[in-house]
């Protein structure tokens, strides 16, 4: 078994965090072909990792000497970790920041049997190679710089997760927006249906009140054009820090899909894309 203190786990999950950056930037700026500042947080750190690296240790801690049951409890370990982190974070921000849909062998799209294995592997690596060069650094620090070390990671972490969070918040807003203009038009529309259905219905009567009709009929367009321009403004005029803090949520996690608003967020990718150039 381990035994650490408290600001020794939080070292440990410091460092895995930043481990779980430099392979996913290194990974995802291989397969989308551009330097790629990936995870859901600004700086150099991606938390699940950190989460898992500490679960893994945690939990083969009993089984570090056998490959094997390293291997199977590391794998459940993670997979379930990383199935709640998925769950909760779509609940909360209303997106996915990793999606297996369509991965064989995949439960509800936040894991997947791929996956499950590659956490697997990363447990014996981990438990045997990785873990044992962090484990001296880590002790090689005495109480005091162990002490500014998770002061300062706590410090600069929660500052970088309340900006993170704000701007996943305003991508959950700007699809809120969507759904709320889009079904401005659609009930627009259907009322000018209405109009239509009824002049053609009724062709006589409306030559004999087609003054009265023209204006209820321009009216209507121009509610509807006025629900456009709103919503058109609403999205292009939005503050630049808040355009920022967006495009930086796409940029770092290009693969992001949500269920309900993937069209909107393949629209957000070309807009952002087009703004940078």
């Amino acid at each position: 078994m381990y035994t650490y203190s408290f600001m020794q786990w939080i070292a440990f999950f410091a460092i895995y965090c930043f481990f779980g950056w430099v392979f996913e930037s290194i990974y995802v700026s291989i397969e989308y072909r551009k330097l790629t500042n990936r995870g859901f947080l600004y700086g150099p750190a991606i938390p699940i990792y950190g989460f898992g690296s500490v679960t893994i240790l945690f939990f083969t801690a009993p089984f570090k000497d056998n490959v094997l049951l390293t291997f199977i409890s590391g794998m459940l370990a993670a997979t379930l970790l990383e199935y709640i982190t998925g769950y909760l974070m779509e609940k909360i921000f209303g997106v996915r920041y990793w999606d297996y849909t369509y991965e064989p062998l995949n439960l509800n799209g936040y894991i997947c049997l791929g996956c499950s294995l590659m956490w697997g592997m990363f447990s014996v690596l981990v438990t045997n190679y990785i873990h044992n060069p962090v484990d001296r650094f880590v002790k090689s620090f005495d109480s005091i710089t162990l002490w500014l070390f998770d002061i300062c990671f706590i410090l600069f972490f929660s500052i970088d997760l309340y900006a993170s969070a704000k701007a996943a918040f305003d991508l959950k807003k700007l699809f809120a927006d969507y759904v709320e203009n889009n079904e401005f038009v659609r009930k627009m529309q259907k009322r000018l249906d209405v109009i239509i259905a009824f002049a053609n219905d009724d062709y006589e009567n409306w030559q004999n009140m087609v003054a009265e009709k023209q204006k209820e009929f321009e009216s209507e367009i121009d509610k509807i054009k006025n629900g456009i321009k709103e919503f058109t403004d609403r999205f292009y005029n939005k503050k630049e820090k808040t355009n920022r803090r967006i495009m930086n949520v796409m940029k770092r996690n290009p693969g992001i899909t949500s269920k309900n608003h993937n069209y909107e967020i393949e629209k957000l990718k070309k807009y952002y894309t087009k703004k940078e150039k």
